[in-house]
């Protein structure tokens, strides 16, 4: 099965993501955000963690650090500008629709 899209699974983060970016300089990977899948779910273990990989290899290069009003928002980007992973901390409703999309797969 394909790694689902990240607007199918979380479509209020990625706007909330979009709208974020305006004014950051950071604004051209508003395309790519569009486009990304959920690779595979952060497993440090951590409560709240509701981080996820977008690509199937994670090499970390810069981040760009979104100023959200809840929690820690960070897009973390390879060496090639293209995103990786999202950082998503103390956001405990997206964790919750993680693993609700996850659990409707069983």
């Amino acid at each position: 099965m394909a790694a689902p899209l990240v607007s199918d699974v979380l479509p209020d983060l990625l706007e909330e993501l979009v709208h974020l970016l305006q004014g950051t300089g950071a604004e051209p990977l508003e395309d790519q955000l569009r486009v990304l899948r959920i690779e595979s779910i952060c497993d440090c273990g951590d409560d709240n963690c509701a981080s996820f990989a977008t690509a199937p290899e994670v090499k970390v290069a810069s981040v760009v650090e979104l100023q959200s009003i809840e929690g820690h928002l960070i897009i973390d980007l390879n060496a090639a500008d293209q995103i990786c992973f999202i950082e998503v901390l103390s956001r405990p409703d997206v964790r919750y629709l993680i693993e609700e999309y996850y659990e409707s797969l069983k």
